[in-house]
């Protein structure tokens, strides 16, 4: 697998990521653990993680998992995000596990699953990426 460091460098200064917050666990061999805290930015107007810092947290977090899948670490660009959401997120964090499920030279695959707090499945969501970028 290729060095993916300068990607998470990269990665880590994004605005959208500084701004929610996200903190990466871990990664490697196609998988990815990110964790969003839920703070005054991040929540909605319940109180409860707002369904776009979801979606971002998916994208996120899907992306480093394809990056640390493909042979040449290319983190690809997202053609499709679909998100379903089964439970609030509640305070204090959520944590994203994202697997990568196929990355072939043209697109990629990833499964993310969000857990609340209590370690209960509260969103999953699943992407297709373009890898020739």
């Amino acid at each position: 697998m290729a060095d993916i460091e300068p990607f998470l460098i990269r990665h880590r200064e994004n605005s959208l990521y500084r701004f929610a917050g996200f903190r990466l666990l871990s990664h490697g061999g196609g998988m990815a653990e990110m964790e969003c805290p839920l703070t005054e930015a991040t929540r909605n107007v319940n109180g409860d993680l707002h369904g776009g810092i979801l979606a971002l947290l998916v994208d996120e977090a899907g992306t480093v998992a394809i990056a640390s899948a493909d042979r040449d670490g290319r983190p690809g660009v997202t053609t499709d995000l679909n998100l379903s959401c089964l439970a609030p997120g509640r305070p204090p964090a959520v944590k994203a596990v994202a697997r990568a499920l196929r990355v072939g030279r043209t697109l990629g695959y990833v499964q993310v699953d969000v857990f609340g707090g209590d370690g209960k499945l509260i969103a999953q969501g699943r992407m297709t990426k373009f890898m020739g970028h």
